[in-house]
């Protein structure tokens, strides 16, 4: 474990950079490839620490985020195939942008999410120290 908390040091000292570095207006964007390497990283450790459970609760904003996509097709599909014109549950999907589309701010929406984001981190430390 001594090896594994330095390695998520330095990968939380990363974020943070990204972030510090990063802040509103954003100059550069992460894109799929820094995504997708961020949530193999986590799951990679959550599966090292045996804490695989954990994984839907620390990252509830991407589950959402992803959720609402899944919501909106199987929703139009289904409304496309019975009524013969498709309906949106949402303005527009993923979910950040329809709150953009209801006329959020986009940092709003970005520090909303944020803050998500540490309760969710908090809870799951809580949920972490109780089993």
């Amino acid at each position: 474990m001594g090896e594994l908390s330095i390695f998520i040091a330095a990968f939380i000292g990363a974020c943070v950079g990204f972030l510090w570095y990063n802040a509103y207006p954003a100059q550069v964007f992460m894109g799929d490839t820094g995504s997708l390497a961020l949530g193999g990283i986590i799951a990679t450790l959550a599966i090292m620490m045996r804490k695989e459970l954990l994984i839907p609760i620390i990252c509830g904003i991407f589950v959402m985020e992803n959720l609402s996509v899944m919501i909106q097709v199987a929703y139009f599909k289904y409304t496309k195939r019975k009524y013969g014109e498709g309906r949106r549950v949402f303005l527009m999907s993923p979910l950040h942008h329809h709150y953009q589309k209801l006329g959020y701010h986009e940092s709003k929406i970005v520090t909303r999410f944020w803050i998500v984001g540490i309760a969710l981190a908090i809870l799951s430390i809580v949920t972490l120290k109780m089993q």
